[in-house]
């Protein structure tokens, strides 16, 4: 347990730009759109004697959206707690989303890079001359996509968006309205929790397609983007032309996406339980359908086979 402790340490250190800096830059970009909207748009705030108040960002209304507007009036803080309480889930878990993309893109760069870089820049002479097994190694890498970044990703989004509650209280206070009813009390407590335990499920879904990246990974010796998606447009041209069918390509990309929606792109509808998909908290507070699926498992084990290929690989192979 200790040895796997330093390598994730060892994982952080070496991508924290990735890892830590990118996620950091996507809540500031934020975070410095809201402030730079608050102190240098004209007329920001207009309260009319009806006692509403219309919020410009950029020349869009935003109170046409019946948000920010109500937020700081009374309007919001007389619904019904239940719909408050959705609200804020709605704009916590829309907030994510743009985290979300870039934390998967980030996580297929860093496997496909995981094994080869060490052997690029002949780094693994050192780490096999270490008292630490292959296995160890390579699980390393796994564990980091599937439970340290999205730890990371969830942590940062949910502080940013915890600052951006603070501004909206500021608002609404010098507004008029009522901060602990309209933004503390329904608050998203429970949204971040949910948002790592699908994250968590939704790679284990894509799991087959994240060993995929860490196999050719372990024995590519050039251009692994290349390597790895080559083969996935051969097959699937292959299957289209003598076949006439696209069952390959399809699973591939249900997987893919499912990586940040599972959703059947054809319906719109989740691949767990086939509920509609009509918002994205539904995404979030549907992952543990997808656990009942066999499919689900037969992907484990088929990863779980292409991960003992890619130590297989990375314990025999001649880098001398």
């Amino acid at each position: 347990m200790k040895t796997m402790v330093t390598l994730l340490k060892r994982e952080y250190w070496e991508n924290r730009s990735s890892f830590l800096y990118t996620p950091l830059a996507i809540g500031g970009f934020y975070l410095a759109l809201i402030l730079i909207t608050l102190f240098n748009t004209e007329h920001l705030f207009e309260v009319h004697t009806s006692g509403l108040v219309n919020v410009n960002v950029f020349g869009i209304n935003v109170g046409d959206l019946n948000f920010l507007t109500d937020l700081a009036t009374k309007t919001f803080s007389h619904l019904d707690i239940s719909i408050r309480q959705q609200i804020w889930d709605k704009a916590f878990f829309g907030y994510s989303f743009t985290f979300t993309l870039v934390m998967v893109i980030i996580s297929a760069i860093y496997l496909l890079g995981s094994l080869y870089d060490d052997r690029k820049d002949r780094s693994i002479l050192f780490w096999k001359s270490l008292p630490v097994s292959d296995l160890t190694t390579v699980t390393s890498k796994i564990v980091a996509v599937l439970f340290v970044i999205p730890a990371i990703y969830v942590a940062i989004t949910t502080i940013s968006f915890l600052i951006m509650m603070i501004i909206a209280s500021v608002i609404t206070l010098f507004a008029g309205g009522n901060v602990w009813q309209s933004i503390w009390y329904p608050a998203p407590i429970i949204a971040p929790i949910q948002l790592y335990i699908s994250y968590v499920i939704h790679s284990l879904w894509a799991a087959p397609f994240l060993a995929w990246l860490l196999l050719v990974s372990s024995w590519t010796k050039r251009k692994p983007i290349l390597i790895a998606f080559i083969p996935i447009g051969v097959i699937s041209f292959m299957e289209a032309y003598y076949n006439r069918t696209s069952y390959f390509i399809a699973t591939v990309k249900e997987r893919v996406v499912g990586w940040v929606v599972p959703i059947d792109t054809s319906t719109a509808r989740h691949l767990g339980d086939g509920e509609l998909l009509i918002s994205q908290e539904l995404v979030y507070g549907r992952a543990h359908t997808l656990l009942s699926l066999p499919n689900f498992w037969y992907g484990l084990v088929l990863a779980g086979l292409m991960v003992a290929a890619a130590v297989y690989i990375r314990r025999y192979k001649d880098e001398s």
